[in-house]
């Protein structure tokens, strides 16, 4: 009993006590730290890949001979072969909008002037990542987070007819 009052006595149990109150903070600290620099990277990261998707079919005016589901599974195959494998073809999810001309885009009326271009396309694509540590869960923030990026691939200043 006496090693105990002493322990309890002496400055270092003082300094154990205020170590062992402060390393859960530091740990979570730290754990969070990791969560958003993981989330950082993966955004920039998928937004860097659908830019180079996207001046793909820049430098190719090809596109506008496929289908919206070709365009979507190059779109989807690019942006996971240049994400180093971080990317699994489950966490994203691609919508395209085809347009045939400006006027299409802009919604004007056929009584307004006519703008002539190549055809327009209007990206969104999805991303639904999980976090790599169980802490967002626990604070209610569910088990993945969501990020949305929008690109327009076209001719954007058209000829008046």
């Amino acid at each position: 009993m006496g090693a105990i009052l002493h322990f309890i006595k002496s400055r270092n149990a003082v300094v154990s006590i205020e170590v062992a109150l402060i390393f859960p903070v530091i740990l979570f600290i730290l754990m969070m730290f990791f969560e958003l620099a993981r989330i950082a990277l993966v955004i920039t990261l998928v937004d860097v890949s659908i830019e180079k998707s996207v001046q793909n079919f820049r430098a190719d005016a090809s596109f506008n001979t496929l289908s919206e589901d070709e365009i979507k599974q190059i779109v989807s195959d690019d942006i996971i072969k240049n994400s180093y494998g971080v990317i699994l073809p489950d966490n994203i999810y691609i919508e395209l909008q085809q347009f045939s001309n400006l006027n299409e885009f802009a919604e004007l009326r056929a009584s307004d002037n006519n703008y002539y271009s190549l055809p327009i396309l209007n990206f969104s694509v999805y991303l639904n990542e999980e976090f790599i540590t169980p802490l967002p869960n626990f604070f209610g923030l569910g088990d993945s987070f969501q990020h949305e990026y929008r690109y327009v691939l076209g001719d954007l200043v058209g000829d008046s007819a």
